[in-house]
Formats: C-alpha cells, structure tokens, sequence
C-alpha cells in the first residue's frame, strides 16, 4: 500500500471526465486488451503504476500458462520436445 493511500484511507472517490486524444485511446485500448483489462482498467492500472500504487500488471497464473501454451500452438511436437526438455529435467 502506498504512503498516500495508509494516510488517506477513508478518502472517497471523485469522479472526473478527461478528454484523450484518439491515437492515445487507441495504444491504451491496445494494451488493456493485451493486459486483459478493460479500458478503464487500464487507465486506472497506467495511473497507479505511475503515482506509485500497487497495481498487478501481469495476468494471473492461469493466464500465463495459457500464453506459454498458446505460445507451442504452431512448433511442431518433435522441435517442442527440444524446447520443453529442460522444463522436465528440473522437475526431477
């Protein structure tokens, strides 16, 4: 938790209208959907992360060995075993 937010933590939120540029919204839609996130998210993500909040940014577990699977999708099984032969002598 940050300094700010242990110091102030009955502050109520004010809601606010900000106005962003379209090439701005597109490369935040971008990322939010890469994120996962909704666009609001990622804009509360963005700020938080910059003002020092405690934001988590990456995908949860699930989430990273669905891109680590995906990431296999197109290798075939013979160059696979290659690339995951390591994973499987450390498990040993």
């Amino acid at each position: 938790m940050s300094q700010r937010a242990a110091a102030h933590p009955q502050e109520s939120t004010i809601a606010r209208t900000i106005r962003i540029p379209v090439a701005l919204r597109k490369r935040i839609a971008a990322d939010a959907e890469r994120c996962g996130r909704s666009f609001e998210g990622q804009v509360i993500a963005l700020l938080r992360r910059h003002y020092g909040e405690d934001v988590d940014i990456a995908p949860g577990p699930a989430g990273i060995l669905a891109l680590a699977v995906a990431s296999l999708a197109d290798i075939p099984a013979s160059e696979r075993d290659l690339l995951t032969r390591k994973l499987g002598e450390r498990e040993r």
